[in-house]
């Protein structure tokens, strides 16, 4: 697997490089992919936005975090991402089937693994989320050909968690909130 030129046809073709990504044999080159994706935002995040390598505020003052720290924190966070392809894959598979969709787990885990793509330039401050936005683009369109679905239903799909996950942190919000209220009064 070539790495660049991968990351470059999804940026670039996503539509092209989805209809002619494999949807089954196995999960090494997809999850390798996002390994690399994730591990490069991952370091890039930990040595350029300062506020990882800050810290935290200590009885001393701000505790400054090393080198090494970051980078131990960097291969966490890889691995807790890479969990994160496997159980989002869960998620938009069943929303794709309900949806009436016919891709298989396997293929949602491949167009989610070369999402990532996005990842290798989401870390640059102020201007990562507009990549944000385009990594939501290439899940819509990753979904609509694994799952053979219109547009408007891989929306749904992709879309319908994240609306799902801003309901359940405002009514969280909501009821710590209340419950201040409901200590001070």
């Amino acid at each position: 697997m070539d790495y660049i030129e991968t990351w470059k046809e999804v940026i670039q073709r996503p539509s092209d490089f989805y209809r002619r990504m494999p949807t089954t044999g196995g999960y090494n080159e997809p999850i390798t992919f996002a390994a690399l994706s994730y591990l490069i935002y991952w370091l890039l995040t930990a040595l350029f936005n300062r506020g990882m390598m800050r810290g935290m505020y200590g009885y001393g003052g701000i505790i400054e975090f090393g080198f090494s720290t970051a980078i131990i924190t960097a291969v966490v966070a890889l691995f807790i991402s890479i969990i994160s392809v496997f159980i989002g894959a869960a998620i938009l598979y069943v929303i794709y089937k309900v949806l009436g969709g016919s891709g298989t787990y396997e293929g949602t885990v491949r167009f989610i693994s070369y999402a990532t793509a996005v990842m290798v330039v989401s870390w640059i401050p102020f201007i990562g989320w507009i990549f944000g936005l385009y990594g939501i683009y290439l899940y819509i369109v990753g979904g609509m050909v694994v799952h053979d679905v219109s547009m408007v239903k891989s929306a749904i799909a992709v879309l319908l968690p994240i609306v799902v996950i801003i309901l359940l942190a405002v009514i969280a919000a909501m009821f710590v909130v209340s419950s201040i209220f409901s200590a001070i009064f």
